[in-house]
């Protein structure tokens, strides 16, 4: 299947995520790994001007929502997977491909877009059972502390996202229904974020949505 055309712009926010070849765990250690991801990050944000809103460093993938202020999409995560893994490469002495493929896109253009997939992104530590609060996770960029330059989001398409730290965090910890978390995940599967447009669907997703994001 031919690749999807990418559609650039700066007006709006890009979930991306990208998975280790043959989803093995990466080559080296989780501290390390992070490190490495760490520094390319503070290079896209300089060399492209990169606003990177979350990331989140797991054992064979990673997520990431940033917005490309150039409208560079392509350019950025070019320069970016080279870079992380030329060095992870380099510090596990192999040659193997770092990544399994090229990394997954979806456009975030409305505030429940931006609201529902932040809260996805900072979840997937809970999510995968490795700790019980977002902020227990080392290697994301809700734990305290993060050194990452990592800002927040402004405007109408943030609205929905708590602006206080303390709220954030309470808000990114309350309970998520794990049928809703599927339908998340099935939407970043599309060009732009969006739900099924099934009947039955649509309405679980109004049922739980007041939940989500209260």
């Amino acid at each position: 299947m031919p690749r999807r055309p990418l559609f650039l712009t700066d007006r709006y926010p890009y979930h991306v995520t990208s998975r280790s070849n043959n989803k093995e765990w990466f080559y080296i250690p989780l501290e390390e790994t992070w490190s490495i991801f760490s520094k390319s990050i503070s290079k896209i944000t300089t060399d492209y001007h990169v606003r990177c809103f979350a990331f989140v460093l797991m054992s064979n993938h990673f997520h990431m929502i940033l917005e490309t202020p150039q409208s560079d999409l392509g350019d950025v995560m070019r320069h970016f997977m080279t870079a992380v893994s030329k060095n992870i490469q380099r510090s596990a002495r192999r040659i193997n491909h770092v990544f399994g493929g090229r990394y997954k896109w979806s456009l975030l253009d409305s505030p429940y877009a931006t609201a529902y997939v932040l809260k996805y992104v900072l979840r997937n530590p809970v999510r995968a059972g490795l700790v019980e609060r977002v902020q227990d996770h080392p290697y994301s960029s809700a734990t305290p502390n993060c050194t990452l330059p990592i800002v927040s989001g402004i405007g109408p398409l943030w609205s929905m996202v708590p602006k206080s730290t303390e709220h954030l965090i309470d808000w990114l910890n309350s309970p998520v229904r794990a049928n809703l978390e599927r339908q998340i995940g099935l939407g970043l599967r599309r060009p732009k974020f969006e739900f099924s447009k099934d009947n039955n669907q649509q309405k679980l997703i109004r049922e739980l949505t007041a939940i989500y994001l209260s």
